[in-house]
């Protein structure tokens, strides 16, 4: 009796492992899925960043800048449209985003790169950028946040830097900071959250820093 209980197990076993192989499970909606892909107006597959303000969705891809879509028309800026001229730094700093945070209070949009920050209006126009020449402890920027005075947040490999829309103000690990490798900015009410790669979590609010966890 065993021996034949132990059979139809083997049996059942194999004969499920052969339907998984030949009629791999679908998961799908009602209907069937649509797919978007370059050929249906996607700027890139590869997407790493969104923003979104109103209707308008803005697309930060890895290798192709940022595309634009406000459910009618699509645009598209890159490195090389978006520059006045050659003998102005302006424009899009690179096109490998990694970040996009909208400031809807002062009109700018904010862009973070692997190569350094850019800037624009919200119509997509008057472009500025910032690097370590400007301010920044380090030109690869990981997260972005706005807190509730409009001051900027930027998390970068060597700390933060904080603009007021004048100065820029730097923050690392022998100012507050846990950890110098920020990899992400969360802001919640009068409070500024800092993640960083090694783990920790810190708190910046009235004025001071506190660690919640710290790197073990």
């Amino acid at each position: 009796m065993e021996q034949t209980n132990a059979r139809w197990l083997y049996i059942f076993i194999l004969m499920s492992l052969i339907s998984i192989m030949l009629f791999p499970q679908q998961v799908q909606a009602d209907s069937n899925w649509l797919k978007y892909f370059r050929k249906d107006s996607l700027l890139n597959t590869y997407k790493r960043s969104y923003a979104v303000l109103d209707d308008t969705l803005w697309i930060g891809t890895h290798g192709d800048g940022v595309t634009i879509n406000d459910g009618k028309k699509t645009i598209s800026y890159t490195n090389r449209n978006t520059r006045t001229s050659p003998a102005l730094d302006d424009g899009l700093v690179s096109d490998y985003i990694t970040c996009i945070s909208i400031d809807e209070k002062n009109g700018r949009v904010w862009i973070g790169t692997n190569a350094g920050l850019s800037s624009c209006n919200l119509e997509g126009k008057e472009w500025q950028r910032y690097t370590e020449k400007t301010g920044l402890p380090n030109s690869v920027i990981r997260d972005l946040a706005i807190d509730s005075s409009g001051s900027l947040w930027v998390g970068t490999p060597s700390g933060i830097a904080i603009y007021d829309g004048e100065t820029w103000k730097k923050v690392s690990d022998n100012k507050g900071l846990e950890q110098n490798s920020v990899h992400s900015i969360k802001i919640k009410g009068d409070s500024v959250w800092v993640g960083t790669v090694g783990g920790t979590v810190s708190r910046y609010k009235d004025g001071e820093w506190r660690t919640f966890v710290s790197f073990e």
